[in-house]
């Protein structure tokens, strides 16, 4: 059975539906979350709008995405193999809660985090 909904998460294979909206995209190029990281800064004066992603991590572990430092919880993903792709959509999006904010991510084991982010800005 495949559900096609948002939001939408697949593990080892590609996203049941593509995310659509995504205006910009920011690569993740083996990023150490092991301790809270920024994965993505928006221009500045604006919000940005994460759509979701296409990631994996260097080890088994659950990734948190927060919105700037000590903020709001965004997405707590699953439990993640490694080196096995991970996708998530959010739907219409998560808007950070102020402008020039900037993503953070973070996991439950030491970690790199590869992958793609989908967001647009506003």
């Amino acid at each position: 059975m495949s559900y096609t909904s948002s939001p939408s998460f697949t593990q080892g294979s590609t996203p049941v539906t593509p995310i659509r909206n995504a205006g910009k995209r920011a690569k993740v190029a083996a990023v150490s979350i092991g301790s809270i990281a920024t994965v993505l800064t928006p221009a500045s004066g604006k919000k940005f709008r994460l759509l979701g992603g296409d990631i994996s991590v260097s080890a088994n572990a659950s990734v948190l995405f927060e919105d700037n430092v000590g903020g709001a919880t965004i997405y707590q993903a699953p439990l993640l193999l490694t080196g096995q792709p991970f996708s998530f959509d959010l739907g219409p999006g998560y808007l950070s809660l102020a402008a020039d904010n900037v993503l953070k991510a973070t996991s439950s084991a030491a970690a790199a985090m590869t992958g793609t982010l989908y967001y647009s800005e506003e």
